[in-house]
């Protein structure tokens, strides 16, 4: 994978590339690139895992057809967590450091840091998606343990939600500088 912060550097437009020369300008330019590219693997993230509740809408279809009322209020709770992870992913706090003042500044250093962490977030999102597609893809061939397959997925989500935790404390931790 490309890294992003590569690319949203090459991507500035002619005023962009005009104020990363300015003095006093070119640091503020850097850490707003930081941030465009931190947001893009985050909606990356997103992407990955609404791919993985729509595996699990289908899922919780095919229980709702086959009258699997126990597994179906398992699967319910399962996408629910899985959504509001999702979200906070999505809307995270990215950092903010005003371009001539302020008391609380987000340097470029901790922006790569968060970049680095939210990149690293993106293995795992996959692994949610690839297994909310083998359980739906196993699900309609009668395939599989569904209560394994839902408390494997459960566990990969719990996991990923603590990481992200981790990350708020980072924010939050480098905000109080």
């Amino acid at each position: 994978m490309a890294d992003i912060r590569e690319i949203v550097t090459q991507d500035r437009g002619w005023l962009k590339k005009i104020q990363a020369f300015l003095p006093g300008y070119k640091k503020y330019r850097k850490c707003e690139d930081l941030r465009a590219a931190d947001n893009l693997i985050r909606l990356q993230i997103g992407q990955r895992l609404r791919a993985a509740e729509q595996h699990l809408f289908e899922v919780r279809e095919d229980l709702a057809r086959k009258m699997d009322m126990e597994n179906l209020n398992v699967i319910g709770e399962l996408i629910n967590k899985e959504h509001s992870l999702t979200e906070k992913i999505i809307h995270a706090e990215q950092g903010y450091s005003p371009w001539i003042s302020g008391d609380v500044r987000i340097e470029e250093e901790e922006l790569n840091k968060l970049y680095d962490f939210d990149l690293s977030l993106m293995e795992n999102a996959q692994l949610i998606a690839d297994l909310s597609k083998k359980m739906s893809d196993d699900i309609v061939g009668d395939g599989m343990d569904i209560r394994s397959a839902i408390r494997k997925l459960s566990e990969h989500i719990n996991s990923l939600d603590r990481t992200f935790s981790s990350r708020i404390e980072v924010v939050t931790r480098i905000a109080q500088k």
